[in-house]
């Protein structure tokens, strides 16, 4: 009964937030982004909740490269996977939202606040007709950078598996993706 009442709260929540998210909801986003990305990498992080969402996303996306181009070949990718996995999984749980068309509502508004523009449906799927990110980061740079959405959104949808076809940074028009459903392995 809990989680229900919970979920119709978050949902009431979301809702609202759709059509004007607020800086400091932007600002506390991004920085459980830099934190998790931080501990991925094992680098110190930054402080970016206090600045204004543009200028939070900017030090999050200069802090990624600065982290990729820092330890190149000593990455823990499963590492980043595992902490966006469990971040993802804490909102899922914090939300109290089990339904899928939640769920994936929940994973496009949150990717919209970081500048991502994502349609399509989880499970199945998915494209990124804008990406934020794409100015910053090299086509390995973002594969690495994947492993971070592939963590995040099989997190909150409770398991999966994220494939790339295609991206913006590989000069293409738009990422392509497909989610599968559950996947035993996911960590837990």
């Amino acid at each position: 009964m809990k989680q229900k009442v919970r979920a119709r709260v978050f949902r009431t929540l979301l809702r609202s937030m759709e059509g004007q998210t607020p800086a400091w909801f932007s600002g506390f986003q991004i920085q459980i982004l830099l934190d998790l990305t931080a501990r991925g990498f094992g680098m110190e992080k930054r402080q970016v909740w206090n600045l204004s969402p543009e200028q939070a996303l900017q030090e999050y996306a200069e802090f990624t490269v600065n982290c990729m181009n820092s330890a190149p070949g000593d990455r823990d990718l499963q590492g980043l996977y595992r902490n966006a996995y469990a971040a993802g999984y804490r909102i899922r749980q914090i939300t109290g939202f089990t339904d899928a068309a939640d769920l994936e509502r929940l994973v496009f508004f949150l990717y919209r606040n970081i500048g991502i523009t994502m349609c399509g449906q989880l499970p199945g799927k998915i494209s990124v007709s804008a990406c934020y990110f794409a100015r910053f980061y090299t086509p390995a740079q973002c594969r690495v950078m994947s492993r971070v959405d592939a963590g995040i959104i099989a997190g909150i949808c409770g398991g999966g598996k994220l494939r790339f076809t295609q991206r913006i940074t590989e000069d293409c028009s738009c990422c392509r993706a497909c989610f599968s459903g559950k996947d035993k392995r996911a960590p837990q």
